[in-house]
């Protein structure tokens, strides 16, 4: 649907950061939602009058392109590289929000989703981890020749990924996360990418790179890229209009990637309504 932005009102926060492939400054701003609105991301509509804007649900009915990040949209308004900031709204317990971004694309940072957790904070929106407390009633499995996604039934919420690239300081790794360990343990992974690739996009600064065999920047932690992968996970999640970590299921990933993780918001979108 398209709305003029005054019916937002004032924004709660807001803040500037770079876009990626646009190079565009992209301002992002939060917006009070009432009870039942869920996350909804605002754009600028590009089919419509000046200031006419486009209310985008974080769902996994709007996903568009699921390639190199999730896009979002609706004729042909479009939002890039939304997970990062739907996997801090998980983290920190907002059921309901609107996300105005000013721009093609949600402005990366450092490539975890630290910057929106402090964003959250100190707008006043940041709560605890919620508790698992929907039931899942059947197990629903994906599979892709090696590429694996299952949600098993369980009595609390979980993820774990198997990463295996062929890279010295990567190779097979496995790891799981629990809200009981923290979420920083995921929050704070950044993404990372090939350094010829992030040269292209003027990033080597800003995110870290692998060469043939290390990274350009020392690592939060030993694992940080499987754990990032866990972070896109719970991200890419929240498009089943639910929060994840509601759900009181194991959420098991097998080298998988964005593509399967909509597959995967979408056919539990349709068990959680049953």
């Amino acid at each position: 649907m398209a709305l003029p932005s005054t019916v937002l009102g004032k924004p709660l926060k807001s803040y500037q950061g770079r876009g990626i492939t646009s190079r565009q400054d992209i301002g992002v701003s939060l917006f009070e939602a009432e009870p039942g609105t869920g996350i909804v991301f605002v754009i600028k509509n590009s089919e419509g009058a000046e200031g006419e804007k486009v209310f985008l649900p974080a769902h996994a009915d709007y996903v568009v392109n699921t390639l190199r990040n999730v896009v979002i949209g609706q004729g042909k308004s479009r939002l890039c590289l939304v997970e990062h900031i739907l996997c801090a709204v998980a983290l920190g317990g907002i059921d309901d929000l609107y996300i105005e971004v000013a721009g093609p694309e949600v402005p990366l940072g450092n490539g975890s989703g630290d910057l929106w957790m402090e964003l959250f904070e100190s707008a006043g929106l940041k709560q605890s981890p919620p508790q698992a407390t929907i039931e899942l009633k059947e197990p629903i499995i994906l599979n892709r020749k090696d590429r694996s996604l299952m949600a098993i039934p369980d009595e609390t919420f979980s993820v774990s990924y198997l990463m295996d690239w062929k890279h010295p300081k990567i190779g097979k790794v496995w790891r799981s996360w629990t809200p009981a360990e923290g979420i920083g343990e995921i929050l704070d992974a950044r993404t990372f990418g090939n350094l010829a690739e992030h040269k292209m996009l003027g990033l080597e600064n800003d995110v870290v790179s692998m060469t043939e065999d290390d990274f350009t920047m020392e690592l939060r932690f030993p694992d940080e890229p499987v754990r990032h992968k866990l972070l896109d996970l719970v991200g890419d999640l929240m498009l089943c209009g639910v929060n994840p970590l509601k759900i009181k299921a194991r959420f098991i990933s097998i080298k998988g990637g964005h593509e399967m993780d909509v597959e995967m918001a979408k056919l539990l979108a349709q068990a959680l309504k049953s």
